[in-house]
């Protein structure tokens, strides 16, 4: 019997209209225009070509790797890597600063996925809800507070680093409960499902349709269970 049920928060509860790699850059990049807007109002000097060049290097450096590494990079990353390589003097509250600001445009692009309201009301009932995701707090709590479902997860892990089981295992720990208690809702078979398998939580992938790294897609990863819709889940959680 499940006691407890973990999310992924990006491309679960929440999506982006008309998915592609392109368009989630694009909503990135109008992002970096507000931080070297916010650079300069800071009297930073910087060439801006130059820094925007720098930046789609780093970030693209640090995607390839996430395709060939079990690592997730953050944004704290590729920007402290992009100010460092164009020699522009920052602390540790303007870095902070400039990763919000570059993610501002891409959280209001995030919607909910169908009713997620009524869903998370629905199963909240009866089990107790996490979220474990990659994306940083900041992140995490402005998407929850847009979509205004931050009240129904008694535990929130963020920047999990997943397919690592760190969080899985805190998540265990925080709930109280057996491995085999647990289950874990993703729509990434290799970050989301493999590792919920690896310990004994039950896996339910959320397919969408498409591994938005394609590789992803050719790994022989079985889940417990498979659905298309997130509603679904409100039966299929019970015939565990």
């Amino acid at each position: 019997m499940i006691k407890a049920i973990a999310f992924d928060l990006q491309f679960t509860l929440v999506f982006l209209e008309d998915f592609t790699l392109q368009k989630w850059f694009q909503l990135f990049d109008k992002g970096f225009f507000k931080v070297m807007d916010y650079l300069r109002e800071n009297n930073i000097n910087f060439d801006s070509k130059k820094l925007y060049r720098t930046l789609k290097r780093v970030r693209n450096k640090y995607f390839a790797r996430t395709i060939t590494e079990d690592q997730q990079y953050y944004t704290e990353e590729i920007l402290n890597d992009t100010f460092l390589k164009n020699n522009i003097q920052f602390n540790p509250e303007t870095l902070s600063k400039c990763c919000e600001i570059y993610h501002s445009v891409e959280i209001s692009a995030w919607k909910p996925n169908t009713d997620i309201i009524q869903i998370l009301g629905d199963l909240s009932k009866k089990y107790k809800l996490a979220i474990i995701t990659n994306a940083s707090e900041y992140i995490t709590n402005e998407i929850l507070k847009l979509q205004n479902i931050k009240d129904f997860f008694h535990s929130i892990f963020a920047h999990a680093r997943k397919p690592r089981l760190d969080y899985f295992v805190k998540f265990k720990e925080h709930m109280d409960c057996e491995y085999k208690e647990l289950a874990m809702v993703g729509d990434d078979i290799k970050t989301d499902i493999q590792p919920a398998l690896q310990l004994g939580i039950k896996a339910i992938h959320l397919f969408r349709g498409y591994e938005y790294l394609k590789h992803h897609a050719s790994l022989d990863i079985i889940p417990n269970r498979k659905i298309i819709k997130l509603e679904d889940l409100l039966k299929i959680i019970e015939e565990f």
